[in-house]
C-alpha cells in the first residue's frame, strides 16, 4: 500500500456558503482562493486556503446536511 503523505483538500456541503466562507476567512484567517457561481447543472463552490498545501472546498447544497454519515462506497 502506498504511504499517505497528506491530504490536499477536503470537501464539505453547506446550505449557506456565504456564512461559511465568512467564518473561515474573517474568524479563522483563511483566504478565499477560488469561487464558482452556480450553473443550471453545477452547485456554487468556494475553496478556502487554510495554510500550507491545505484547502477546504465548500459546496452549497439545497438541504441541511445530515448528522448521519454517508455509507461507504466501493472505494471506502
Amino acid at each position: 500500500m502506498p504511504e499517505l503523505l497528506g491530504i490536499n483538500h477536503l470537501t464539505l456541503g453547506t446550505p449557506d456558503l456565504d456564512r461559511l466562507v465568512a467564518f473561515y476567512t474573517d474568524l479563522l484567517g483563511g483566504s478565499l482562493s477560488f469561487h464558482r457561481a452556480a450553473t443550471p447543472t453545477e452547485p456554487r463552490i468556494a475553496v478556502i486556503d487554510v495554510g500550507g498545501d491545505d484547502h477546504l472546498m465548500f459546496v452549497e447544497t439545497a438541504t441541511t446536511p445530515s448528522l448521519e454519515p454517508d455509507p461507504l462506497g466501493p472505494a471506502g
